[in-house]
């Protein structure tokens, strides 16, 4: 259907050639890659042509062989494929209370299925109307000759733009663990219950998991095996969370408190699910997260409490997630799907919008929690 991938940094991805070899970075990653001794003078000539921006340039076999191992990071953008085939299949979807809604509020409002969150209220940080602009993500991924758009290209640029955001708003989450830290030293019974809030709102998105999943195995043919593979994979680890919330609290499941953010961004997954699968591709990716540390930042801070068990748990969970390199499960989508339509780019834009509106608020609501 389409012909090879070929790849280009992202404007916010930089090359450097060092002693030891060759450091790839941006504002959300970096990466240092081993270079032979023999290859390290004609790497060093590559990647100051790449760092030229050319289109020529970055077109060349050389330098697509080199830009193409790092496919699988957050770092290069997929360019617009050329159709291989005339007369490929086209992908269309419709999200009419999406498209309907002037902004983030409008459409959570629409499609908001609980009694005891009124909108206006929880997200009034929010802006009133639509920030991102679905022409950058169009331009990013239009396929030459025709007038319909890469997939893949699209999930890549849009990626870019949510991990922009995400970097912009990283001093929230910052902010959060700092306090957690400072917490679990001056008074570790509140940093047990902090804990145990913070590590429910992971209860919930992994226990409704499922109810994700299944209306996108229904409404998204085109990438029903893969979606099920992933299902398989994320089967139960709500049992895992719950092993480390057990450590530190007793309370029901019933009585826990799940943030406005974490409620609605769910229904928002729901709702990609029925509605376009390039968008549930690009929600994905952002409850998968972006790279994988070590360890699981939550786990290390209960790992040095009083209760270290309490971090076997959330680190199970974690690991199982890096050895199956979960990061990476979107693309698989993607790399199934037909040219897609105009309107499938400004629902996936949207959607992304919106979803990282609300992942990324969570840490500002858990703040407001530390603080009363």
């Amino acid at each position: 259907m389409f012909e090879k991938a070929m790849y280009a940094p992202y404007h916010d991805t930089s090359f450097a050639m060092g002693a030891k070899g060759l450091n790839v970075s941006s504002p959300w990653m970096s990466l240092d890659v081993e270079v032979d001794d023999d290859r390290k003078n004609a790497l060093t000539q590559l990647v100051a042509k790449i760092g030229e921006g050319r289109d020529e340039v970055l077109r060349e076999a050389e330098a697509q062989e080199f830009l193409s191992f790092f496919a699988g990071f957050p770092l290069v953008h997929a360019l617009p494929r050329k159709l291989a085939l005339a007369g490929a299949p086209t992908y269309a979807s419709a999200a009419p209370e999406l498209l309907a809604a002037k902004g983030p509020r409008e459409f959570l409002a629409a499609i908001n299925p609980f009694d005891d969150l009124v909108i206006d209220e929880a997200f009034s940080y929010f802006d009133a109307t639509w920030r991102w602009d679905a022409r950058e993500i169009e331009d990013a991924s239009r396929i030459p000759g025709a007038d319909l758009f890469d997939p893949l290209s699209a999930y890549t640029a849009i990626r870019a733009r949510r991990l922009q955001y995400q970097v912009q708003q990283s001093g929230l989450a910052q902010d959060l663990l700092a306090r957690v830290k400072k917490l679990r030293a001056s008074d570790e019974a509140s940093f047990f219950g902090v804990l145990a809030t913070l590590l429910a709102q992971q209860y919930y998105v992994t226990r409704e998991c499922c109810s994700c999943l299944d209306p996108a195995i229904a409404h998204h043919a085109l990438i029903r095996d893969q979606i099920l593979a992933y299902k398989d994979e994320e089967l139960h680890h709500d049992r895992l969370i719950l092993k480390s919330i057990r450590e530190l609290s007793d309370e029901d499941t019933k009585d826990f408190f799940f943030a406005p953010e974490v409620r609605l961004e769910i229904e928002v997954i729901k709702y990609a699910a029925r509605t376009c699968a390039l968008g549930f591709s690009a929600l994905v990716s952002i409850m998968e997260g972006t790279v994988y540390p070590e360890s699981d930042p939550v786990g290390d801070i209960l790992k040095e409490s009083s209760k270290p068990s309490a971090h076997v748990g959330v680190e199970s969970h974690f690991q199982v997630n890096k050895r199956g390199n979960h990061t990476a499960i979107p693309e698989a989508f993607v790399m199934e799907l037909p040219p897609v339509t105009q309107q499938t780019i400004a629902i996936a834009t949207r959607l992304a919008e919106v979803t990282i509106l609300l992942d990324t608020g969570l840490a500002r609501t858990m703040l407001q929690r530390l603080e009363h």
